[in-house]
């Protein structure tokens, strides 16, 4: 079994780059071949990409047939629809509502501008990327903390 971890360490930084022991990946140009991938487990990182539908697309690209992504986002589960709060157009920064930022390991002063607040169509966004099973688990334990709504969302690619 193969593992390779990532971190998103900047928009001058080639895909695949290795920098001070850390995999540079970009989820909308991911280095990886079409189909090399078993598995993509991404916890929340999609609300941070500027793009998710490409980001999607990305993942579906690099998994093999019987692949899976899964992942973690907040998710607004009384929202039908997905909400942008920000773009990034023409190399310029949008906002459509109060920006928002998530603590991020690499840049813990500024953190991590989120782009998307996720409503039920993103299963949606998935199926258009080409995934064939879309679903979302909801996880909840008093033991292990899980207090609260926690999701998990699963898209397979069976082709």
């Amino acid at each position: 079994i193969t593992i390779i971890g990532s971190e998103y360490l900047g928009v001058d930084k080639a895909p695949g780059l290795i920098i001070n022991g850390i995999r540079h990946e970009d989820a909308l140009q991911l280095s990886f071949a079409d189909e090399s991938i078993d598995v993509i487990l991404s916890n929340d990182v999609f609300e941070h990409v500027p793009d998710c539908d490409k980001s999607f697309s990305e993942a579906f690209r690099t998994l093999k047939p019987g692949g899976k992504l899964i992942f973690t986002i907040p998710f607004h589960f009384t929202k039908l629809q997905t909400v942008k709060r920000s773009d990034f157009i023409n190399g310029k920064m949008i906002h459509y509502l109060p920006e928002i930022y998530h603590g991020n390991p690499i840049d813990a002063e500024k953190g991590s501008l989120v782009f998307y607040d996720y409503g039920w169509d993103v299963l949606d966004r998935c199926r258009s990327a080409g995934f064939d099973q879309c679903k979302v688990l909801m996880y909840h334990s008093y033991f292990y903390g899980y207090l609260g709504d926690h999701f998990i969302f699963v898209a397979e690619k069976r082709r």
